[in-house]
């Protein structure tokens, strides 16, 4: 009983310090890097298998026995991929793999001798608002990936984001049905392993994530005072040197594979 009051009390103290501010940054820092290329992160394909591909996804086809064959194609309006051999398969609606079976079945191979790849993914969008200047960043969508696993790969949660305040809102306009709102129990997730608020994302998913008053009042300021102010915050990490000399771009901090952030975020 005893222990187990003692770790509760320790979860209890954690908690409040990822909500205390410069606390939380260091922990988001510590569980949450930001990458070096928020941009190129987010855009990079990493599909998963689920993903079904649509109009106008691109995706990259090479054949081992016809690499004559070989295309980078557009997905057509009308669902198909519109390649000259060895057909043109629909891909509308349909996964990487199911799509390499069928053009397989067109070439008269196993599938193992064809492979297709999602080169760039343009079908439908996840829009992030958060601290990052206050601004909507779309997002490719590339299959139901856990949000916080999302937000940790593009970026998503820089210092200053609110960990009680992360919502995925699901407008369900397709379905026609109502709107549907999640809570993200960052904490539990990135703490505890319970991966039950980690909602799998969908197309057009909207995820809001809040911010801390110190970051929403470093916006309102000048650029040189609110670099000075996010910096004696910890809004910014020890690594980052507004004045003077200090580590060059690309430079990787001492002990770590992290390159220094090269701007405030």
């Amino acid at each position: 009983m005893e222990l187990r009051t003692a770790k509760a009390g320790t979860r209890a103290a954690l908690v409040l310090a990822l909500f205390a501010g410069c606390s939380g940054t260091q922990f988001l820092q510590q569980k949450c890097p930001t990458p070096p290329d928020p941009k190129a992160a987010a855009e990079a394909p990493a599909p998963s298998a689920a993903y079904l591909v649509a109009c106008p996804d691109v995706l990259e086809v090479t054949f081992a026995d016809h690499p004559d064959w070989d295309a980078v194609a557009v997905v057509d309006v009308d669902g198909r991929l519109p390649l000259v051999l060895p057909g043109n398969p629909r891909a509308d609606g349909r996964t990487l793999e199911q799509i390499r079976a069928d053009l397989a079945a067109l070439a008269g191979c196993v599938p193992d001798r064809v492979n297709v790849a999602l080169a760039a993914a343009r079908s439908s969008r996840v829009v992030v608002y958060g601290p990052v200047r206050g601004r909507a960043r779309a997002v490719p969508y590339q299959g139901p990936e856990p949000v916080i696993d999302f937000l940790k790969r593009v970026g998503g949660l820089p210092p200053g984001s609110k960990l009680n305040q992360v919502y995925v809102i699901r407008p369900n306009v397709a379905a026609a049905s109502k709107p549907q709102v999640f809570r993200v129990n960052v904490p539990a997730v990135l703490v505890d392993g319970d991966p039950r608020t980690n909602v799998p994302l969908m197309p057009d998913d909207q995820v809001y994530i809040g911010e801390t008053k110190q970051s929403s009042l470093s916006r309102l300021m000048p650029d040189w005072l609110g670099t000075a102010y996010r910096r004696m915050t910890g809004l910014l990490p020890d690594s980052w040197w507004p004045f003077g000399k200090g580590p060059k771009p690309g430079d990787e901090a001492p002990g770590t594979s992290q390159p220094f952030l090269k701007r405030a975020q």
